[in-house]
């Protein structure tokens, strides 16, 4: 978990006011809204503004974090939010495997590991054992947010090979599961939101709309409740879409993708901004 009061000590033991930090990097309303509210800029920002002030972000991990692994771990979940396979798969080959201690780090490495396979590599057997040695791991906890990604991750590799049924039987374990998870932490909720966004797509892909559209308002309602934005773009692009399934709202279809370019161009999200505006474009 990033320590942001910290982040806030070290800035002021430089005597750096948050406009000379944020100078040439980002507005100086982002740096406050993350040292006041917890809102976390983009990777790219939040490194810059720690190298300025000569310290890594595993500085800013908990003790027992192991510095340089945990900062490649967490720059591989944003490289996996908006959609960059290729710099997650750079990211993942750096992380030596053996350099893991604690159980959760491991069974984050595997995960990432899997989503390397599935969309990278292209290798959906390979991505299933990286599942499935999480799931099947003794020191797993029945109450783990990692049995929850594996199991989402299972139905990704389904959904890939178009076997629906096997995808839902997955999705199906974790719909009503992730809802009530309890987030203790803006990185846990980084994982829960990709677990609501990527399940309220397959949902909305089945045209399941009533489940999809729970779990993407679950994941809008989490977005807001930490100050995160990073999965706000895929949310609002989704919402949009399956209003249009619907023959639904047609201006509120159109504001949720005019949302979701406005989100997926603050993160960088050129998928889902390009997706965005061809729906506009069709409407």
């Amino acid at each position: 978990m990033l320590n942001i009061d910290k982040f806030v000590q070290i800035r002021k033991s430089l005597k750096l006011s948050q406009t000379e930090l944020c100078s040439g990097i980002c507005t100086q309303s982002t740096l406050s809204k993350f040292e006041n509210n917890g809102l976390v800029p983009s990777f790219k920002i939040l490194n810059q503004l720690c190298e300025r002030m000569n310290i890594s972000l595993s500085d800013l991990m908990g003790p027992s974090e192991e510095a340089g692994v945990t900062e490649q771990l967490i720059e591989a979940d944003f490289s996996l939010v908006s959609y960059d396979y290729e710099k997650l798969a750079r990211l993942m080959a750096k992380v030596k495997q053996s350099s893991l201690k604690k159980s959760d780090d491991k069974f984050h490495y595997q995960y990432l590991k899997g989503q390397v396979a599935l969309y990278d590599k292209n290798e959906p057997m390979s991505a299933l054992y990286y599942f499935n040695g999480i799931l099947t791991a003794a020191d797993l906890k029945a109450n783990s947010i990692y049995r929850l990604l594996a199991l989402n991750g299972c139905s990704e590799v389904y959904f890939s090979q178009k076997e629906f049924d096997k995808a839902k039987h997955y999705y199906d374990q974790i719909k009503n599961e992730i809802l009530k998870f309890k987030v203790n932490s803006n990185e846990e909720a980084i994982q829960v939101l990709s677990i609501l966004c990527t399940a309220g797509e397959f949902y909305g892909e089945q045209g399941d709309y009533k489940h999809s559209n729970k779990l993407l308002n679950a994941a809008y309602n989490l977005c807001a409740t930490r100050h995160l934005v990073f999965f706000l773009a895929r949310t609002c692009l989704r919402l949009g879409e399956n209003i249009v399934a619907q023959n639904g709202d047609i201006q509120k279809a159109k504001d949720n993708f005019y949302d979701a370019i406005a989100f997926g161009r603050l993160n960088d999200n050129q998928q889902v901004i390009e997706r965005a505006q061809s729906a506009l474009e069709s409407l």
